[in-house]
């Protein structure tokens, strides 16, 4: 059966003369920025996005950060991210059809049983996901050199399709930027993400 076809019959981009208004400066947009605003265009058009939002009391994860922190100082620093990926397995493992996602003809629900968390990165050339693999079977410290590791080589060189393939559900932190809450758009063939914010 071949891939479905999604279309949102929408109306052309408004063309403007942006320059009969004041000064302005062209800048071609990055091939990853023009990529991803394809994607996300898709994501958000044909995947329909329900927000649900919580607090979640960490205080005890940042007394065993910091307790981490104190026993071994030499070591990469833990952040929270690296914790809520492995939390996000525990979930994923408990309701499993989020570890999931629509096979290309819309027909079939592939579940998953591996346990592969896309982060998102910012990079300076646009916005990627990068794939840490088999959390299940990784520590905390593991995952945590797994995301340092792929935010380098993203920031640096670019992150090649394969570091960006094979996500089960991904999370994108907004904890840099601040804010109390936002709706993520979700990276299919993915059928949700974790959206966090500042943590306090």
């Amino acid at each position: 059966m071949e891939a479905q076809a999604f279309g949102a019959g929408l109306p052309p981009w408004p063309a403007v003369d942006f320059a009969a208004f004041g000064e302005v400066e062209v800048k071609p947009l990055s091939r990853i920025q023009g990529l991803t605003a394809g994607f996300l265009s898709r994501n958000w058009l044909t995947i329909p996005h329900v927000t649900h939002q919580d607090d979640v009391d960490i205080t005890a994860l940042e007394a065993l950060r910091k307790q981490i922190a104190e026993q071994s100082p030499e070591k990469p620093k833990l952040s929270p991210l690296a914790f809520f990926a492995k939390a996000l397995v525990s979930g994923l493992k408990a309701f499993p059809q989020f570890n999931a996602s629509l096979d290309a003809t819309g027909q079939n629900l592939v579940l998953k049983k591996y346990f592969n968390i896309g982060i998102a990165i910012d990079t300076p050339r646009g916005l990627v996901v990068g794939v840490v693999r088999d959390c299940d079977r990784k520590s905390v410290a593991e995952i945590a050199a797994d995301i340092a590791a792929l935010s380098a080589k993203a920031r640096g060189r670019g992150l090649p399709m394969t570091d960006m393939e094979g996500g089960c559900m991904s999370i994108s932190s907004l904890g840099g930027i601040g804010g109390t809450s936002f709706t993520p758009i979700v990276n299919a063939p993915e059928v949700a993400i974790l959206g966090i914010t500042k943590a306090e």
